[in-house]
């Protein structure tokens, strides 16, 4: 379905019943990242997927895609649904979007979810990192820089085992356009450092990382997990930066003990 935020439209699914769940994926990716996760949820929870703003089926306007602007369309979305209180969870940029709720809107949160993320800034040498990609978008073109990102979305193992994940992963990022890739990679080297609103949080959180991950590593993973008070970490065994793809029983089974854990 396509539901109204703000002056756009996002595309997302709403399926199962009980205590709500937002689940955001990453960057350039869609929902079809959580397809498996949301199959071992619906039986016991509500779980609603959305396409972030740029991404999927969304409309994907110019203008901001700083993480802020992603997290207000993330509290409208709840507010289309008259949802007031939700567990958010999201993966490597969703993630960073689900720090923003933390920081602008923590009375509605249920309980917290992070794959593949992290609360640190990009350092100076990161964020010079991301200018080489923006002007290689602009110069040459999407599948340029998707050419030299994919391959480290996903983990050794998962390119020796299991290739057709990372063709799967390139067919969905071929959706998004040249000026939404630039922009999100503008806004990921914008972020602020979320270490110390680590401290504020005051509901349960489920860290999430694969033990190949080179983007977001573990130890930026046990970062996220020291600290929240109530926190736990999963490191799940041969899985990169997208182990919803690579190890989806794993994530799934993680995912679904926490929310029982914090919901029953």
């Amino acid at each position: 379905m396509r539901v109204p935020v703000g002056r756009i439209q996002l595309h997302c699914t709403d399926e199962g019943n009980g205590v709500p769940v937002i689940l955001l994926h990453g960057f350039p990716l869609s929902s079809e990242i959580w397809s498996a996760t949301v199959d071992k949820l619906i039986d016991d929870f509500r779980v609603i997927v959305p396409d972030l703003r740029g991404h999927g089926l969304s409309d994907k306007p110019e203008g901001s895609y700083s993480m802020d602007t992603l997290a207000d369309d993330v509290v409208a979305l709840a507010n289309h649904f008259g949802i007031d209180r939700f567990v958010l969870g999201g993966h490597s940029m969703g993630g960073y979007a689900t720090l923003r709720v933390v920081d602008r809107h923590p009375d509605r949160l249920l309980g917290l979810i992070f794959v593949d993320s992290r609360a640190e800034a990009d350092s100076d040498e990161g964020k010079a990192k991301r200018i080489g990609p923006i002007n290689k978008i602009r110069t040459e073109g999407k599948h340029a820089f998707l050419d030299d990102f994919l391959p480290n979305v996903v983990g050794p193992t998962t390119k020796e085992r299991n290739p057709s994940v990372l063709e799967h992963i390139r067919q969905i990022a071929s959706y998004v356009p040249d000026h939404v890739l630039a922009a999100c990679l503008k806004g990921l080297m914008e972020r602020p450092d979320s270490r110390e609103l680590l401290l504020r949080v005051r509901v349960p959180a489920l860290v999430v990382v694969g033990e190949e991950d080179t983007l977001t590593p573990v130890a930026s993973a046990e970062v996220l997990a020291d600290g929240i008070a109530d926190s736990e970490l999963v490191v799940v065994p041969g899985a990169g930066h997208t182990p919803s793809l690579e190890s989806p029983a794993a994530v799934a089974k993680a995912i679904h003990a926490f929310l029982r854990r914090i919901t029953i």
